[in-house]
Formats: C-alpha cells, sequence, structure tokens
C-alpha cells in the first residue's frame, strides 16, 4: 500500500515546485513573525502529575515562523515553517525546537498540503481556545504551559508528520475536508481525517471524524486501532466568540467522551478581552469537570497583558489548580 502513495505525493510536490518556479523570485509575500509569551504561575497541582505546589516561571511555546506565497490569481504555491523559540532556556540547550514545516497548492480546486502540519481534526479546537498554549489545566488534566485547555481531548495537541490534506473550495458556504497521514514504520499503519463545515453569517458548524490503522497512532491522541469523532459550532463577530465542541474519542481505555464551550467578550473602548471556557470529561483517568477564565489586556499593538485562572474538580479527589499572570508580544514583518 507504501508504494501506492508514492505516485500521489510526488505529483503534489512536483506542481508546488512548478508553481513555485512559474511565479518567479522574488515571492509574492512573505511574512516573518514571532511571538514571545511567558508567564510567572502558581501551581497546585494536588496528587497529579509531578504534584508541582509553588511558584514557576514558563515560557508559553513562544514562537518564531516565516511563511509566504508565490504565484497569481490562478494557482498559488505556498510554505508555512515554524519554530518553537524558547524564552528561558532549554535542558538540552536548543535555541529552537521543532514544531511543522509544510508546503502546498491552493486554488480554484482548493487547497493541497503536504508535510508536517497541524491536521484537521486537531484545528477546529486549536481556533477555537483561547487559552491554548498559556498556562492551564490542560487536556490530560495536570498543569502545563502549553497544548489545549482541559474539556478538549489530547487529539487537539500536536502535529502529525507525513501528512496529505485537502480543503475544497467554498461552495454556497460549504466545505469538505480529508486527510491521509502516512506510517513510515513499514507496517503500513496509515491515519486517515474526513469531514466537513458549513458557514453562514458568522455561524460554523461541523464535523470530523479520525481513525488511526492497526498498531500505529499516526493522529497523535487517538488510539492505535481506534478512531475519533468531533462535531463543533462556533459564532464569531467582532466583539463576541463562542463554540462548543464535543468528542468521542478512542484512548485504549474504552471510548471517552470530551465536551467544552468557550466564550470571548471584546471591550475595544478599554482594550481588553474577558474569556472563558468550561469542559466536562468522562475518561477514565482524567473524569471530571474544569473551568478556565482570563483577562487579556492591550498595551500597545501587539503587546498584551494577561492573567487566567484555570480549575479543574476530577473524580480521582484531585483539584489542580493555576493562577498565571504573563505578557504576549507579537511581530510580523511582511516582505513585497
Amino acid at each position: 500500500m507504501k508504494k501506492s502513495l508514492i505516485l500521489p505525493i510526488l505529483t503534489v510536490v512536483f506542481f508546488a515546485l512548478s508553481g513555485v518556479a512559474m511565479a518567479g523570485n522574488p515571492p509574492n509575500a512573505v511574512t516573518i513573525y514571532g511571538n514571545f509569551r511567558y508567564s510567572l504561575n502558581s501551581i497546585n497541582e494536588d496528587g497529579v502529575g509531578t504534584n508541582i505546589d509553588g511558584i514557576q516561571g514558563q515560557d508559553n511555546i513562544s514562537l518564531f515562523g516565516v511563511k509566504g506565497e508565490y504565484g497569481n490569481d490562478g494557482i498559488i504555491a505556498f510554505f508555512h515553517l515554524q519554530t518553537q523559540a524558547f524564552a528561558d532556556g532549554d535542558a538540552a540547550g536548543r535555541a529552537f525546537k521543532q514544531r511543522f514545516y509544510y508546503g502546498g497548492l491552493k486554488g480554484n480546486f482548493g487547497k493541497v498540503s503536504f508535510g508536517r502540519m497541524t491536521n484537521a481534526y486537531k484545528f477546529p479546537g486549536f481556533v477555537m481556545d483561547p487559552f491554548y498554549n498559556l498556562s492551564h489545566i490542560s487536556a490530560g488534566g495536570a498543569y502545563a504551559a502549553g497544548g489545549a485547555t482541559y474539556g478538549l481531548s489530547s487529539a487537539t495537541n500536536g502535529f502529525t508528520d507525513n501528512a496529505l490534506q485537502y480543503e475544497s473550495m467554498n461552495i454556497g458556504g460549504f466545505k469538505l475536508v480529508g486527510g491521509l497521514y502516512i506510517d513510515d514504520s513499514n507496517e503500513n499503519d496509515h491515519g486517515y481525517i474526513a469531514g466537513g463545515s458549513y458557514n453562514t453569517g458568522g455561524f460554523t458548524i461541523g464535523g470530523i471524524s479520525a481513525m488511526n490503522d492497526k498498531a500505529v497512532a499516526t493522529i497523535p491522541g487517538v488510539d492505535p486501532d481506534g478512531n475519533a469523532i468531533r462535531s463543533y459550532a462556533t459564532y464569531n463577530r467582532k466583539n463576541l466568540k463562542i463554540g462548543i465542541s464535543y468528542e468521542n474519542v478512542d484512548t485504549g481505555d474504552g471510548n471517552a467522551n470530551f465536551i467544552y464551550a468557550t466564550s470571548t467578550v471584546i471591550i475595544e473602548d478599554i482594550n481588553t478581552d474577558f474569556s472563558v471556557s468550561a469542559g466536562v470529561v468522562d475518561a477514565e483517568a482524567i473524569e471530571g469537570f474544569g473551568i478556565t477564565a482570563g483577562v487579556f489586556y492591550t498595551i500597545v499593538e501587539n503587546a498584551r497583558l494577561f492573567t487566567l485562572m484555570s480549575y479543574a474538580n476530577l473524580d480521582s479527589d484531585s483539584n489542580p489548580f493555576v493562577i498565571s499572570i504573563g505578557a504576549n508580544f507579537n511581530f510580523n514583518l511582511f516582505v513585497d
């Protein structure tokens, strides 16, 4: 089966490179960007994880990246590279840590991407979580300085290698998405994703499923020979964002249920966002209820201060709790 995948992959890569060649040099648009996130955290894990009880300074997945597009109105080749840039040092002495790197083509036919990337199952949960990559009670029910908030599954974390994804063009508000995630372990245990969404007037509703073959978890957070299903709805307007996600995920201990709801109110007159999320989890090790609330204040363009509280009441009689204050600085450099 693996040999049969080589031709379509090479075809995508060939056309992507052809698109770049036809577009010429320099590219139509390149963006170099960075995101510095750092926080001071008061943590009480109360019997879970490493049982941290005290104050820690923490880098919240600070980032550095570059992305660009080449082409014209008919067909565009694109790329996107992102790394973690450590704001408080790394035990291995690294300046950067691998995140993702992918490229592809987009046009009237839709969008085709190949590489290491955020997969299409993770994406809806990632974009609705206002506390993603901050200090909070994580999807795993313990303190974490990044990733998804409690109430979203662990399949809302991580990146997928050897990913070939397709997103259709918008047809009357409808979009379809599909993905093939290739196993390199010689077991031919690939991963698959399929789903779709409908958008109108700021409302989006959608559903997506993910499946791993046999013994290899090609799609992270989903058990080998397991599957996951997510249904979701969002509402986005200028000053209000609302989202809800339901997941049923095969975690290896049976099917687990995850319910997550979030809302953000943006008050421009005082340059402040107020966000809250709540999660209910029915999974053996992390079953319980969690809530996270935070305030984000924009000092100047691309610079924000934030404070948040995150708490979970787990059925294991653990009650991890985090209070976090920090800063977020962004930059974007555009090159024509």
